[in-house]
């Protein structure tokens, strides 16, 4: 196991955490659905997602969220009094995690791209805030999923979309970083890194940037909405 950066949980005043986890590479066996079943009494999986929701600082998903995204699901936003974490999860071998390394980073407030890779998959967490109203919407809930199992009949409806304009975004992010386009985890270094450091600090920050991709005023849609929504809480 390696782990290159990661940051569990948040450290804010809250009245409740929610999660909502989604797979999209394919949908979860009755054994792994009974195995998430058993994490709490008010989840009920399907083929491919799972909500949680806690109530107060004592009670929060056992062993943490990390472990589903390990075993089980390929995208995850949990929300706890306007603190967001966005994760996306993947098979990669060590050239690819050796490319995402560089982008992670603990910036102002603790907000940042972390990493964490684990043998051939790896966890890529952002911790942000997010205006949320600007991608809780139906505008990513037409995202195709893998033909190979369009012929199942359990949880068909799961199959077909998320019903959730956050995962979808997620899930589209997700599939640019898997083919090589890095511009999201650069995005959220310039808004939360080097974008907020002191001027005299400049030439520092300047060292520990990560790879410019370049691009970065012609991102697709789905990595500009994202920066976009993420930017405007920054």
């Amino acid at each position: 196991m390696e782990i290159i950066s990661i940051r569990k949980g948040f450290h804010a005043d809250h009245s409740s955490t929610s999660y909502e986890f989604y797979a999209v590479e394919k949908p979860l066996t009755k054994s792994q659905r009974a195995n998430v079943g058993r994490l709490s009494s008010r989840a009920t999986p399907t083929g491919r997602r799972v909500s949680f929701i806690y109530h107060g600082d004592w009670s929060d998903l056992p062993n943490g969220w990390e472990p589903l995204m390990e075993k089980y699901y390929d995208v995850m936003y949990s929300e706890s009094y306007e603190w967001w974490t966005l994760a996306m999860a993947f098979d990669a071998d060590a050239a690819k995690i050796a490319e995402i390394e560089p982008y992670a980073f603990q910036g102002v407030e603790d907000l940042g791209v972390f990493v964490d890779a684990k043998r051939d998959r790896v966890v890529i967490m952002i911790s942000c805030r997010l205006d949320a109203a600007q991608v809780l919407d139906d505008r990513y809930t037409e995202y195709e999923y893998r033909d190979e199992y369009d012929d199942m009949d359990e949880d068909e409806e799961d199959l077909k979309e998320a019903g959730d304009s956050l995962l979808e975004l997620l899930a589209k992010n997700r599939e640019c970083i898997k083919n090589g386009d890095y511009r999201l985890l650069y995005g959220i270094w310039q808004i939360y890194g080097y974008s907020q450091q002191d001027d005299e600090d400049e030439e520092e920050w300047e060292e520990m940037a990560p790879p410019d991709p370049g691009g970065m005023d012609d991102c697709p849609e789905e990595i500009s909405d994202l920066l976009r929504a993420i930017k405007e809480e920054s």
